[in-house]
């Protein structure tokens, strides 16, 4: 089963009221971590990238490197959740159809 974690760059904004709604719409144990770019969220597969904040810290940056130096699959949210108006119900399910897909992505890319 992959893992993912959910990152939000702003503690104050619609961004992470959406990635608490990603988190328990998953499985059980499919969200690893929940917060802002630290290392321990690297751990996971997908890393679900909320950085409506635009956030270009030092942290958030190399955050964002290692992970990509490492091969994470990287999947933005959020972009478009200004001012809320987004579905709280269609977030987690982007949610549980992004991890579905990736896992079929990486089970077809084993087999092959």
């Amino acid at each position: 089963m992959l893992t993912c974690a959910i990152i939000y760059t702003s503690l104050n904004d619609n961004t992470r009221r959406l990635a608490e709604v990603m988190s328990q719409a998953l499985q059980p144990g499919r969200c690893i971590y929940l917060g802002k770019p630290i290392d321990d969220a690297l751990a996971a597969d997908v890393i679900f990238w909320g950085n409506n904040a635009d956030d270009k810290s030092p942290q958030t940056v190399s955050f964002y490197e290692k992970a990509k130096a490492m091969n994470k699959i990287i999947v933005p949210y959020g972009e478009t959740c200004y001012g809320g108006g987004k579905d709280m119900y269609a977030i987690g399910s982007f949610a549980n159809i992004v991890m579905s897909n990736a896992e079929k992505i990486v089970n077809n890319m084993k087999n092959n």
